[in-house]
C-alpha cells in the first residue's frame, strides 16, 4: 500500500519528484528501481523535521517512505536492510501515534505485514506466520469498525499476502481459506479498485491469491475450483501484463504454466499442453520455477498430520479436541492460527499437540513438523496475548514450548533448511530465557535451557554470526555454574 493518506500531501519540489517518480516506479512493477529516490525523500524529509520536533507531515512523510523502501529493498534482495527500514517506519508511526495526530492502526498493521514478507523472503518462516497473523486480525478489526469501506481493498491485500506465505509455512487449509476469501474480496472490490490509483498493486495481490487458491484446490483434487481460480488469475495476469512490465510477464507465465498443468490433470491434454508451451517460450525460467512448486506439493495440514499421527502412533486421547482446531473458534473467521481457538485453550491445545512431536519425528518427519509448527504458533498466541496460563503458569507450559522448538528446529537443520532452523532456534532461545526464574528448582529445566542456547549459539556460528554465537554460548555456561 502507497501511504498517501493523513498529514502530509507532496509538495512541488525536488522531494515531491522523488516521490512521485518512485510511485510510479512501484506501480510499473519496477519496486527495485525506486530505492534511490526514496532514500532521497527520506533525506529531504529529515532535513526539513530536524530542527521542528512538531513537523509531523515530514515525520509521516518519512514513515510512509520507510515503509515503501522496504518494498523495494526486498525486490533487490536486500532483506535485512528492508527489516530495519520497516522498524523505522513502525518507530515513526508509534510517534505519531502517541502525539495524537495519526491513527496509525492500518499503518501499523500494514508494516507488520511487509516485515512478515520480508521473513518469509529469507525463511524465517514460523516468524512470518505470526507477523502476518497479527496484520490480519488488525485488518480485520478494522473492516468491522465504522469506516469498513475504506479498508476492505487492504484487506484483501493482506488476506492474500497470509495466504501465500501459510502455503509454505503454514496449515495449507488456512492459507486456501485466506486466498479464497481475498479473491472473492477483490471481485466484490472491483469497481472501487479500478477506480483506485493503486489498482495494478492490487491486481497482482488477487493474482497471487488465485495462485494459492488453484494450487491448493488442486492438490486436495477439488480440480473444478482449482480452474476456477485459475482463469480469474489468469485473466487478470494477462491484463497486467499490459503494463510490460517484466515482473508482470513472469506473473502472466506462471498464470499459464499453473493453467497448464491443472488441465492436463483433469484430461484437457491439448489445452493443457498449448498453456505450457506458450509459458515455456515465453519465459522459460518463470515457467519450470512454477512447474517445480508443483511437482513439491503442498505441506500436511493440521487435520492430515492428526490422521498420520493416529496411524503411526495408535490412537491418542486429545485427537478430538485436536481435530476441533481445523474449525474456526466462535465469532472468527478460520484463516489464520488465531482463528483456530481462544488464547488460554490454545497453550492447553499447544501442549497437547507437542507431546506427538517427538515420537513422530522418527516414523513421519514432514507431519511431525506441521504438528511442531502449529505448537509453536499456538504457544506465540496465547503468550503475545497475555493468556492467563502463559503469564502465570510459565513454569508449566514454557518448557514444553521450550521442547518442541528445540526438537523441530533440529529437524530442520538435518534437513537442510537452515534459515528455518536458525528463526526456530531462535524463538528457543528467548523460551529460555523465560525459563531462567525456574532453573534452580532442578538441573532438568536448566539443561533444557541450555540446549537452547547452545543450539542457537551453534547455528548463529554457522551462519557467520560469531558474537552472537558466543554471548549464546555464554549464557548456556552460565546455567551451569
Amino acid at each position: 500500500m502507497v501511504d498517501s493518506g493523513g498529514l502530509w500531501t507532496p509538495p512541488e519540489d525536488e522531494l515531491g519528484e522523488a516521490l512521485q517518480t518512485a510511485q510510479v516506479l512501484i506501480e510499473e512493477g519496477r519496486a527495485d528501481e525506486a530505492g534511490p529516490y526514496q532514500q532521497r525523500v527520506i533525506e529531504l524529509a529529515r532535513e526539513r523535521a530536524s530542527d521542528r520536533p512538531d513537523h509531523y507531515e515530514a515525520k509521516h512523510l518519512m514513515a510512509a517512505t520507510q515503509y515503501e523502501l522496504a518494498g523495494s529493498l526486498n525486490a533487490s534482495g536486500r532483506h535485512e536492510e528492508a527489516l530495519a527500514a520497516l522498524h523505522e517506519a513502525q518507530l515513526g508511526y508509534t510517534e505519531l501515534s502517541d502525539a495524537g495526530v495519526l491513527d496509525a492502526t492500518s499503518f501499523l498493521a500494514d508494516v507488520r505485514a511487509r516485515r512478515a514478507m520480508t521473513q518469509a523472503h529469507r525463511g524465517w518462516g514460523a516468524t512470518a506466520v505470526l507477523e502476518m497473523d497479527g496484520a490480519v486480525i488488525a485488518y480485520g478489526q478494522l473492516v468491522a469498525g465504522p469506516d469498513s469501506v475504506h479498508h476492505q481493498p487492504d484487506f484483501a491485500r493482506v488476506l492474500a499476502m497470509n495466504a501465500l506465505i501459510l502455503r509454505r509455512y503454514g496449515d495449507p487449509d488456512l492459507a486456501v481459506a485466506s486466498a479464497d476469501a481475498a479473491v472473492q474480496l477483490f471481485l466484490q472490490l472491483a469497481t472501487q479498485i479500478n477506480e483506485s490509483a493503486q489498482s495494478l498493486s492490487y491486481a497482482r495481490y488477487l493474482c497471487s491469491a488465485t495462485a494459492v487458491s488453484a494450487d491448493i484446490h488442486a492438490a486436495e483434487g477439488r480440480l473444478d475450483l482449482a480452474l476456477e481460480a485459475d482463469e480469474i488469475g489468469l485473466n487478470t495476469a494477462d491484463t497486467l501484463a499490459d503494463s510490460e512490465s517484466a515482473t508482470d510477464l513472469r506473473t502472466l507465465v506462471a498464470a499459464l504454466a499453473r493453467k497448464g498443468r491443472h488441465l492436463s490433470v483433469v484430461g484437457r491434454v491439448l489445452e493443457g499442453e498449448n498453456c505450457l508451451r506458450t509459458a515455456f517460450a515465453t519465459d522459460p525460467e518463470a515457467a519450470q520455477r512454477v512447474v517445480d512448486e508443483l511437482d513439491r506439493g503442498i505441506p500436511p495440514s493440521l487435520t492430515t498430520a492428526l490422521e498420520t499421527a493416529e496411524i503411526k502412533l495408535g490412537p491418542f486421547e486429545q485427537y478430538h479436541r485436536l481435530l476441533a482446531l481445523s474449525e474456526p473458534a466462535p465469532g472468527m473467521t478460520l484463516a489464520t492460527v488465531s482463528g483456530r481457538t481462544d488464547p488460554e485453550s490454545a497453550a492447553v491445545r499447544a501442549a497437547e499437540l507437542a507431546e506427538l512431536v517427538r515420537p513422530l519425528l522418527a516414523q513421519d518427519a514432514e507431519s511431525a513438523l506441521t504438528l511442531g509448527l502449529e505448537a509453536h504458533y499456538l504457544f506465540a498466541i496465547s503468550s503475545e496475548r497475555e493468556s492467563h496460563r502463559m503469564r502465570y503458569e510459565t513454569s508449566t507450559y514454557a518448557p514444553i514450548w521450550a521442547r518442541v522448538l528445540l526438537d523441530i528446529s533440529e529437524a530442520y537443520h538435518a534437513a537442510g533448511q537452515t534459515e528455518m532452523a536458525l528463526d526456530l532456534a531462535g524463538w528457543s532461545a528467548e523460551v529460555a530465557t523465560a525459563l531462567i526464574p525456574f532453573t534452580s528448582r532442578g538441573g532438568e529445566v536448566a539443561d533444557l535451557a541450555g540446549a537452547c542456547y547452545r543450539h542457537h549459539g551453534d547455528l548463529l556460528a554457522a551462519k557467520g554470526d560469531f558474537l552472537a554465537s558466543q554471548h549464546a554460548h555464554e549464557a548456556a555456561a552460565q546455567l551451569q555454574t
